[in-house]
């Protein structure tokens, strides 16, 4: 099962970036990840939850994920074509401290805005020479890549962190990777808050309020998360398991409450997700 909390992103050999083009959105929960991540909408739509926000995103619209930003992708399952360009620390080359030691002030870009059509051009241009891949496209891909850094550190606003910042945020990232490392290793059975909050040095009420302030959710919507994507990797690869047995297999106490946080999490029954596959 892999890790969902901290996605560890495989990049092509000797490349700082990876590109990602997809066009269908089956999720997926709360993570983060070292690299900036930028997502752009070609068409369809998507939600992006970043932090305690959401972000409804349309075709055309740009998000810029930073580094250590704790994310999420929610279901879609009209399917959302889309391009995802992730960005090492040293594709920046000298920029990189300048970049990694901000945050985006301004995260959602949309046709209306100033900034958009730069920085929507440069993305295009990726996905074109990355989808067509006729004769020199990894060298028209790095120049347009350069374009994009390029505007980034001249005209996306970014605000720097303050030494606490840093340090909580260091702090944070450590603690809840705890917590995530026990619920991977733990999903399929019980777990309770408690529990988690036990791994902090939290009492409950403090760890909630923690957990929710940190990541946007809750924590039993988390580990629902969780093992709603152990259950579709599940229906995915295992034909011969049966939905109930997919259900205990994957931490659910009954097939009704699997049903249930099934079809709230991905906008269908288990049965019809692997009537698709």
């Amino acid at each position: 099962m892999m890790n969902v909390w901290h996605e560890k992103i495989q990049k092509q050999k000797n490349k700082p970036f990876n590109i990602i083009v997809s066009s269908v959105e089956e999720g997926f929960p709360d993570h983060w990840h070292k690299e900036i991540e930028i997502v752009y909408i070609m068409e369809g739509s998507m939600e992006i939850g970043l932090g305690n926000q959401v972000y409804v995103m349309q075709p055309r619209d740009l998000l810029f994920i930073g580094s250590c930003d704790i994310h999420r992708y929610y279901a879609n399952p009209l399917g959302c074509a889309k391009i995802i360009v992730q960005l090492d620390h040293s594709v920046f080359d000298g920029y990189s401290d300048y970049v990694f030691g901000r945050r985006f002030a301004e995260q959602h870009l949309t046709p209306a805005g100033s900034l958009h059509a730069e920085f929507e051009r440069s993305m295009r241009g990726i996905y074109e020479e990355w989808t067509e891949r006729t004769a020199g496209y990894e060298l028209a891909v790095k120049a347009k890549l350069n374009e994009l850094l390029a505007a980034m550190i001249r005209r996306l606003p970014m605000l720097p962190y303050s030494a606490d910042e840093k340090t909580k945020r260091l702090e944070q990232l450590e603690r809840l990777d705890n917590v995530f490392k026990y619920i991977e290793s733990s999903y399929d059975t019980e777990i309770t808050l408690k529990s988690a909050a036990d791994i902090c040095g939290f009492s409950v009420y403090y760890f909630s309020r923690f957990f929710k302030e940190a990541t946007g959710s809750s924590f039993v919507d988390y580990v629902h998360a969780y093992r709603t994507e152990a259950a579709m990797f599940l229906l995915r690869s295992e034909a011969s398991f049966s939905i109930t047995d997919i259900a205990y297999r994957t931490g659910f106490n009954s097939i009704e409450t699997f049903n249930r946080v099934f079809k709230k999490m991905n906008g269908f029954t288990p049965s019809a997700f692997r009537s698709k596959i």
